[in-house]
C-alpha cells in the first residue's frame, strides 16, 4: 500500500474537480455521474484516516480499505485517460489552427463506443462506491473526522564507517569497545582472526562496529582499514572491488582503478585483493546474512594475503558467526540510563539551553518511553524523531507513551511496535513517501532528486495554492525528504563529501540517504498488498487476488505472469532489460518505468500507447535513438537519459512534452544538440545537459532558456557555440539553485573572435542571485571572468552561494573576490594556468583599506594544477596594528587546504596561521615551496614530492604526518646515495618536544632509506618515541610497521641479523 488511502483520495478529488471543470466531461455526457462520485467520496472521506489506522488490527477493515483503493485506482485511470486524449486532440488542433472550437473537442469523443465505454465505467464506479458507503458493519467501527484537513507542516542501508557522535552514549558501548579493541590488537601467530558482533536488527551492531573502527588504537595498529557493507543480496565482484579500493592508498588509486576496470572475473579480483593486503589489515564486513561471503569469496584471498589482519562482522544470525569460526560478541540491549541519554541527544539535536531544561523535566516520561523500546537503539532514535515533532509538554509525551500502536498484534515479530508508531505518527502525505522507499534494493543509496522525481510522478505531491509561483511541487517534495530525515526514518549518507578527488563534481551534503533495513522491512510489510520487490531467484508467490500496482526487480528479467495478467501495474523498476517487447503492450497503465541496463538498445513501438506514463528513466542504457512517437506521451513529467553513450540526438517530438518537468541528459550522454523548441516546455525545473546547437543553426540557442521560469537546476554544454542574445539570459530563472557552465575552446584562426564571443556570452548569462547555491564553470577560455563574478558587491549579488568549482579557466589572470561570499563553504580552483599571484583582491577588493573579513564560512579550499602560480599573499594580515586585529575574521572555519601540482608556488601566506580551524593540509608536487611554519591547529599533514622544502616547524598540535618522495641524493666515496631530507630528519629528532601530539608517522621512500629505520639502523632511535610508524618502499614490497605501546616491530626486510618479526 504505497498509496495511503486518505492522501490518495484527497489527491484524486483534486484531479476530479479539475476534470469536471473542463469541457470534456460535458462532451462525454457523464458530468452528473461525476458529481455523484464526488459527493460519495466526500461522504466517505472523513472515515479514511481512521480506516488506515485500524486496518492492521482488523482484517475486515483491511479488506474494506483494499477494495476502496481499487475503486480509487480505477477512477484515476479513467480520468487520466480522458484528460490525456483531450491533450492529444488539443495538440493536434493547435498545430492546424490558431483557434480551437468546442466542436473539435467533440470530435475526440465522437466514437460512440468510446463514449459508451467511459460512461459505463464511471457508473460502475459509482455503484461500487455506493456499496462501500452503505457497509455499516465497517463504518460503525471507524471514527469520523470532521473538516478533514491535512496541514503540510514541514520542519525546515549502504552502511558507512562515519561515526555519529550523538549515538555514543553510556558506559556499555565504551566498555565493550575497549575490551574488543584490546583483543583485536593483541599479537599472535594467526594469519587472521574474526570477531562476530551479533544481535537483532536495530540493536546497535553497526554503531559498535563503527566505534571500534574509528578507535585510535585500531588506526595506529592497522595500516589498512576497510569498511564494506555486505547485505543479503551482494554482488561478489562489486564487494571485492570495494574492499580492494579501500585497501589501497590515495597515491595508488589511479593505478588500482585501472586494474579494477581491466579485471573481468572473480578470480582476477581475488588475486588483486591478495596483493592489495600488503600490510596489517582491519576489515569490517557489516550486515552479513550468510557464510557464503566468507566461504566462497573472502577466505581464500585473506588467507593468501601478504600480511595478517583482523576481520569484524556484524550479523543478526549467531550461526553465521559460529560457522565462520568467529569469536562471538552478543550486543546487549541498551540499559534505560543509556537509552534516556540517547533519546535526550536525538530530541535535543541543535537545541539550546532552554530546550535542555524543558526536556530534563520530561525525563520520567522519557524513561518510560525508553522502557517500551525494550533496549533497541534504533527504536529509541526513531521515537525521538516522533517526539521532535511534538510540543515539549507532559501531555504530548504521554500521548506517545500511551498510544496503542505499541501493541499492534498484526505486525511481524521482528518489527517492534516502536517503529510502527514512528510510521503511524506521520501525516498521510509523508507515509506514502516513506513507504515508496522500500521499492529500492536493500542498502541502496537514494538521491534526494531521485526520490523527488518518483514522488512527483506518483502523484504524492500536489499544490494547494497554485497562485504561489515561487513554490513548485519539487520544492514541497524536498521538504518532505528533509522531514523524513529529521524524523530518523531516512538516514543521511554523506560519504566524506568534502574529500572530493580531482575531476569529480561531488554531491551536495545531505542530498543522499539510505533506509535502515529494519525500517525497510516495516515498509515492505505495510505495502505487501500492492507493492513487491523481487531479487535474483526470489520466489514470486503472488496471491492472484492481490492486485500488484508497483514492482521493483533486481537481477532478474522476467515479470511474473500473474502481474502481466492483472494489467494494473503502475510502477515498474528494472535493473535488467525486459526480454520481450510485448511487456508494455500488456501493461497500459504504467506511470513509472525505470530500466537501467546497457542491453536495452531501443524502445518498443508500444511505448506510444502508455498515455498514463509520467516517469521514464533510461539512464545507463544502450539506447541509440528515441522514436518520434514519444511525443504522444502527453503526461510525461520526467525523462532521464544520462550516461547513454550511444545516444547522439533527440527527436523533434520531444518538444511536444509540455508537462515535462525534468530532462536529464548528463554524464556520458554525448548529444550533438538539443532540438529547437525546448523553451516551450515551460514546466522544466531540472535541465541537465542542455547542449547548445550546431554552427549550422541546428538545435537550441540560449534564448530558449528565457521562458523557463521554474528552473532549479541547469547544466549548459558547448557554450562556445552560443550566439549573444543582448539580454540577461537567466533573468527569469529566479529560483535557480545549481548552475553548471561548460565550454570547449576553439582551436582555429578565429580564436580571438571566439574568445570575445564567449566573454560576452558569460556576461549575458548573469544568473539571478536569490537562491543560487552551487556554481561550476569548466573550460572557460575568456581572458577574464565575467563582470557579475568580478563585482565588488559579490556578497550582495550571491548571498546563498555555498559551493564554487572553477575548472580550466586557463586564460584568466585574476580570481574573483570570492572571499566576500557570506555562505561559501567549498571552493576549488583547478587549472587556472594564467594566475601568477593571488593577493588581497581574492579576499576583498577593499582589503587594502583594512577590511579584515573574508571567507567567513569556507571549510574546504583546494588549488590544483596551477602551473604558473608563484605568490600567495593575504596582504591585510601581514602588516601591523589595526590590520592585524582584523585577521581573526580570516578563514575562521577553514578545515582543509589542498595544494596539488602548484610547482612554482614559493610560500604559504603568513596569514594562514590565523586560520585557527585548519586541521588538514595536503601538499603534492609543490617543487618550489621552502617552508611550512606556524599552523597552530593543524592535526594532519601530508607532503609529497616537494623537492626544495627546507623547514617544517611550529606545528604544535600535529597528530598525523605522512611524507613521500622527499629523499635527497648525495655522493659518498664516489657513490651516489639517498638520504632522508634534512628538514624531516630534524623534525623527527625533535619529535618529543616539537611534535608532542604526534600519533602516527607514515613514510614512503626508497629501499636504502627504509633500511636506515631498522633496529640496527642509524634512524631507528628517532622513530622509537613515536606511537606508531609505517614505512613502505616505493616498490610496495618492503615495509616496516612499528608500534611503541604495546611494543611491536614488523618488517619483511632482512638487514644484518634483523629478523622478519623483530
Amino acid at each position: 500500500m504505497a498509496m495511503v488511502l486518505d492522501a490518495f483520495v484527497e489527491s484524486l478529488m483534486g484531479k476530479l474537480l479539475e476534470f469536471m471543470a473542463e469541457k470534456m466531461s460535458m462532451v462525454l455526457g457523464v458530468k452528473d455521474e461525476l458529481e455523484k462520485l464526488q459527493r460519495r467520496m466526500e461522504r466517505i472521506r472523513g472515515f479514511l484516516e481512521s480506516a488506515e489506522r485500524k486496518r492492521y488490527a482488523d482484517p475486515n477493515i483491511n479488506t474494506w480499505v483494499t477494495e476502496l483503493k481499487d475503486i480509487m485506482y480505477d477512477a484515476e485511470d479513467i480520468i487520466d485517460r480522458c484528460m490525456a486524449k483531450g491533450r492529444i486532440l488539443s495538440e493536434d488542433h493547435t498545430s492546424k489552427s490558431a483557434v480551437c472550437h468546442s466542436s473539435c473537442l467533440f470530435s475526440c469523443f465522437s466514437n460512440i463506443k468510446f463514449r459508451h465505454e467511459i460512461g459505463s465505467k464511471i457508473r460502475k464506479l459509482n455503484d461500487r462506491l455506493k456499496e462501500m458507503n452503505e457497509d455499516r458493519s465497517i463504518l460503525s467501527k471507524l471514527d469520523h473526522t470532521e473538516n478533514y484537513v491535512q496541514v503540510r507542516g514541514v520542519n525546515p542501508r549502504q552502511t558507512h564507517p562515519i561515526e555519529v557522535k550523538s549515538d555514543i552514549v553510556g558506559t556499555q558501548i565504551e566498555e565493550a569497545t575497549q575490551s574488543l579493541v584490546e583483543s583485536l590488537i593483541k599479537e599472535d601467530s594467526k594469519k587472521y582472526r574474526i570477531l562476530g558482533i551479533v544481535g537483532m536488527g536495530g540493536i546497535g551492531k553497526t554503531t559498535l562496529a563503527r566505534h571500534i573502527y574509528n578507535n585510535e588504537r585500531i588506526k595506529e595498529n592497522f595500516s589498512i582499514r576497510v569498511w564494506a557493507c555486505v547485505s543479503q543480496k551482494f554482488s561478489e565482484t562489486e564487494l571485492l572491488k570495494e574492499i580492494i579500493s579501500g585497501a589501497v592508498k590515495k597515491s595508488e588509486e589511479a593505478k588500482t582503478k585501472a586494474e579494477l576496470e581491466e579485471a573481468e572475473t572473480k578470480a582476477e579480483l581475488v588475486s588483486l585483493l591478495s596483493s592489495a593486503l600488503s600490510k596489517r589489515f582491519f576489515i569490517v564486513l557489516d550486515d552479513v546474512w550468510g557464510t557464503d561471503v566468507w566461504e566462497d569469496l573472502l577466505r581464500s584471498p585473506l588467507k593468501s594475503a601478504r600480511a595478517s589482519g583482523r576481520i569484524v562482522i556484524t550479523t543478526r544470525d549467531t550461526n553465521v558467526a559460529r560457522n565462520m569460526r568467529a569469536e562471538i560478541h552478543p550486543v546487549d540491549k541498551m540499559d534505560n540510563d543509556s537509552g534516556w541519554k540517547l533519546l535526550h541527544n536525538k530530541v535535543l539535536e541543535d537545541g539550546d539551553d532552554d530546550e535542555e531544561e524543558e526536556i530534563s523535566r520530561l525525563k520520567e516520561i522519557g524513561v518510560q518511553i525508553v522502557e517500551k523500546c525494550d533496549g533497541l537503539p534504533l527504536a529509541i532514535k526513531v521515537i525521538a524523531g516522533v517526539l521532535k515533532q511534538k510540543d515539549r509538554s507532559p501531555r504530548e509525551w504521554n500521548k506517545v507513551l500511551k498510544s496503542d500502536a505499541w501493541s499492534m498484534s498484526q505486525l511481524h515479530q521482528e518489527l517492534p511496535g516502536a517503529l510502527f508508531l514512528s510510521y503511524e505518527n506521520l501525516p498521510s502525505y509523508l507515509k506514502q513517501c516513506f513507504l515508496y522507499c522500500s521499492l529500492f534494493p536493500e542498502d541502496y543509496i537514494m538521491g534526494c532528486d531521485e526520490l523527488i522525481c518518483y514522488w512527483v510522478a506518483e502523484g504524492f505531491i500536489h499544490m494547494e495554492d497554485r497562485a504561489q509561483r515561487d513554490i513548485i511541487m519539487e520544492d514541497i517534495a524536498e521538504d518532505f525528504y528533509r522531514e523524513l530525515i529529521e524524523r530518523n526514518l531516512l538516514q543521511p549518507y554523506d560519504d566524506d563529501y568534502w574529500s572530493i578527488l580531482p575531476g569529480e563534481w561531488g554531491d551536495l551534503p545531505g542530498n543522499r540517504c539510505k533506509m535502515h533495513d529494519l525500517l525497510r522491512s516495516l515498509a515492505l510489510f505495510l505495502t505487501r498488498d500492492e507493492s513487491i520487490f523481487l531479487e535474483g531467484e526470489q520466489s514470486s508467490n503472488i496471491n492472484p487476488l492481490t492486485k500488484i500496482r508497483r514492482l521493483s526487480m533486481g537481477e532478474r528479467v522476467e515479470v511474473p505472469d500473474v502481474i502481466k495478467q492483472q494489467k494494473c501495474l503502475r510502477t515498474l523498476m528494472l535493473r535488467m532489460s525486459p526480454r520481450t517487447n510485448e511487456l508494455f503492450e500488456r501493461l497500459r497503465f504504467l506511470r513509472i518505468i525505470t530500466i537501467n541496463d546497457a542491453q536495452l538498445e531501443r524502445l518498443p513501438d508500444s511505448i506510444r500507447d502508455l498515455l498514463h506514463l509520467r516517469h521514464l528513466d533510461l539512464d545507463e542504457t544502450g539506447i541509440s535513438n528515441l522514436p518520434e512517437s514519444i511525443g504522444c506521451l502527453v503526461n510525461l513529467q520526467i525523462l532521464k537519459l544520462s550516461d547513454c553513450r550511444s545516444l547522439h540526438s533527440l527527436p523533434k517530438a520531444i518538444t511536444k512534452l509540455t508537462n515535462l518537468r525534468c530532462l536529464c541528459l548528463g554524464g556520458e550522454t554525448q548529444l550533438s544538440h538539443v532540438p529547437k523548441g525546448i523553451g516551450k516546455l515551460i514546466h522544466l525545473n531540472h535541465l541537465e545537459g542542455f547542449v547548445i546547437g550546431m554552427q549550422d543553426d541546428e538545435g537550441c540557442d540560449l534564448e530558449e532558456l528565457q521562458s523557463l521560469f521554474e528552473l532549479r537546476f541547469l547544466s549548459i554544454m558547448n557554450l562556445e557555440r552560443a550566439q549573444p542574445v543582448r539580454a540577461p539570459v537567466l533573468k527569469n530563472a529566479l529560483s535557480l539553485r545549481i548552475l553548471i557552465l561548460t565550454s570547449n575552446q576553439l582551436e582555429d584562426a578565429e580564436e580571438a573572435i571566439a574568445t570575445r564571443r564567449i566573454e560576452k556570452i558569460y556576461n549575458e548569462l548573469s544568473p539571478p542571485s536569490t537562491n543560487l547555491e552551487t556554481l561550476r564553470i569548466k573550460s572557460f577560455f575568456g581572458t577574464g571572468f565575467s563582470s557579475w563574478m568580478m563585482s565588488p558587491s559579490l556578497n550582495e549579488s550571491f548571498p546563498t552561494l555555498t559551493s564554487i568549482q572553477l575548472y580550466h579557466c586557463k586564460s584568466c589572470p585574476q580570481l574573483p573576490p570570492l572571499g566576500l561570499l557570506p555562505q561559501l563553504k567549498y571552493l576549488r580552483i583547478d587549472g587556472a594556468c594564467a594566475i601568477k599571484t593571488i593577493g588581497p583582491e581574492f579576499l576583498d577588493p577593499r582589503a587594502s583599506a583594512g577590511a579584515g573579513t573574508a571567507f567567513l564560512r569556507l571549510e574546504v579550499l583546494e588549488f590544483c594544477s596551477m602551473d604558473n602560480w608563484e605568490e600567495w599573499s593575504f596582504g591585510m594580515v601581514e602588516g601591523v596594528g589595526e590590520e592585524r586585529r582584523g585577521a581573526s575574521k580570516l578563514l575562521p572555519r577553514l578545515k582543509r587546504l589542498l595544494l596539488w601540482f602548484c610547482s612554482k608556488l614559493r610560500a604559504l601566506p603568513e596569514g594562514l596561521r590565523h586560520a585557527t580551524s585548519l586541521q588538514e593540509l595536503d601538499i603534492y608536487n609543490a617543487d618550489n615551496l621552502i617552508e611550512i611554519n606556524n599552523l597552530p591547529a593543524l592535526k594532519s599533514l601530508n607532503i609529497q614530492c616537494c623537492s626544495r622544502l627546507e623547514h617544517v616547524k611550529n606545528l604544535d598540535k600535529l597528530q598525523y604526518l605522512e611524507v613521500r618522495g622527499m629523499e635527497t641524493s648525495a655522493t659518498d666515496a664516489d657513490e651516489e646515495t639517498e638520504h632522508l631530507s634534512q628538514w624531516l630528519l630534524e623534525l623527527l629528532q625533535n619529535a618529543p618536544a616539537a611534535l608532542q601530539n604526534l600519533k602516527k608517522f607514515t613514510l614512503g621512500c626508497g629501499l636504502p632509506v627504509l633500511k636506515t629505520f631498522l633496529k640496527d639502523g642509524p634512524n631507528w632511535p628517532i622513530i622509537q618515541r613515536i606511537p606508531h610508524v609505517s614505512i613502505e618502499a616505493y616498490d610496495e614490497t618492503s615495509y616496516i610497521e612499528y608500534t611503541k605501546d604495546p611494543f611491536a616491530f614488523k618488517t619483511n626486510v632482512v638487514e644484518s641479523e634483523e629478523s622478519v618479526d623483530g
